[in-house]
């Protein structure tokens, strides 16, 4: 595998190894997609200034979210079907931000459930609740998700 040394060379990768409907999922927005082309412009004004000769290594970029100490000000946002990627992959992509010392976040639209998840990782992790018409079962996923902690 060569090295890959943008966004745009994983996204070719992908493209070519990744069955199409798995890939156009992951590369598709909702509806019209404005938020999409939005969020994909905004993050290209962000310019990121490179400085060589600089002494990195007491750098500090450990921050508090929601009253817990991470690593960096970052989180895992929720992929929903992200298992339709790989089986088990809430649980890969779960552990990776454990390991990161990031918070990590369940999909409402998750393949793995909640317990799974809990069960294959040492720490809570978040859950994103999707708001449905069925209450019961919106109450359920609370008590589901309170029961592992999230």
């Amino acid at each position: 595998m060569r090295t890959m040394t943008c966004i745009e060379d994983l996204r070719q990768q992908a493209r070519r190894k990744v069955p199409r409907a798995f890939f156009e999922y992951a590369e598709a927005g909702s509806y019209s997609q404005e938020t999409l082309r939005a969020n994909r412009e905004d993050l290209e004004r962000i310019k990121l200034r490179q400085r060589v000769l600089v002494d990195v290594s007491q750098r500090d970029l450990t921050t508090i979210i929601m009253g817990e100490r991470v690593a960096l000000p970052l989180a895992l946002a929720p992929i929903g079907l992200c298992g339709m990627q790989h089986g088990d992959g809430e649980i890969l992509a779960c552990r990776a931000a454990q390991a990161a010392g990031i918070p990590f976040t369940l999909s409402t639209m998750s393949v793995c459930s909640i317990e799974d998840v809990a069960q294959a990782v040492d720490k809570p992790f978040w859950f994103q609740l999707y708001v449905m018409k069925d209450r019961g079962f919106i109450r359920a996923l609370i008590e589901r998700a309170a029961a592992a902690k999230c």
